[in-house]
């Protein structure tokens, strides 16, 4: 397996400006990839109650609170206990408290048990899946996939750490802390692989760019034109 980088692009980025903003010209499946969507937890994605988090029951065991526990409990994407803490922002014994003092069923059997919310890999634009086990440590540091969100997806820093952080956390059990990169490590680890410019960088931009351990393909079909960006075995990410 090798590793293409698509130095035009790479160099057409530098030389427009961007400075780790969005690509105007990006596809449109990424734009489509990053706008919000409903899902479980406390301000993660869109609310499930048709109204802003801001205006959540304070307490779900509140007498008020009772048809608001009801919704969530019956809302598809919540399937468990866990879920609903989490999209109520409390405790599991909080809302089992809460349940039966409403006369409200659990949860059952929702998107908790659906495709990419389990821990250990990631989802990006314009390929899919990917197992984090194939990347380098941390995942943000990683030349790869930093040129397929950069250059290839277009996305600017403030969308591969949304990018990033919603595909490190997803299916991350409650016990475990979240996990978390800053928009300076992003654009610090962009400028360390050569795909933006820092003042401090002269040359060694080839050498630079071999960075970011085994090869992988993320495009379908393992194109190597230059269209295609970095080019990666998929069978790597099954």
């Amino acid at each position: 397996m090798t590793t293409h980088m698509d130095t035009t692009a790479i160099e057409e980025a530098k030389a427009s400006n961007r400075d780790g903003g969005p690509r105007e010209d990006r596809p449109e499946e990424v734009d489509e990839f990053l706008e919000p969507e409903e899902a479980v937890g406390f301000e993660e994605g869109l609310p499930l109650l048709d109204r802003p988090y801001e205006e959540y029951p304070d307490d779900p065991l509140t007498p008020d609170a009772g048809a608001d526990v009801a919704a969530l409990a019956g809302h598809e994407l919540v399937g468990s206990v866990e879920d609903l803490a989490a999209e109520l922002d409390t405790t599991e014994g909080k809302v089992r408290t809460a349940l039966h003092l409403h006369d409200v069923e659990e949860p059952t059997a929702g998107s908790s048990f659906d495709s990419v919310e389990r821990e250990g890999v990631i989802e990006v634009p314009l390929h899919g899946v990917i197992d984090v086990e194939h990347l380098r440590t941390p995942v943000y540091a990683d030349a790869r996939l930093l040129e397929h969100l950069y250059i290839r997806c277009g996305a600017g820093i403030s969308e591969i750490k949304e990018i990033l952080e919603d595909g490190m956390n997803a299916g991350r059990g409650g016990d475990k802390p979240r996990w978390s990169v800053t928009e300076a490590e992003i654009r610090s680890a962009l400028e360390d692989v050569a795909l933006i410019s820092s003042e401090d960088t002269e040359g060694g931009d080839s050498e630079r760019l071999r960075l970011g351990g085994a090869t992988h393909d993320f495009s379908e079909s393992g194109d190597t034109s230059p269209s295609s960006g970095l080019t990666v075995s998929t069978s790597d990410f099954e």
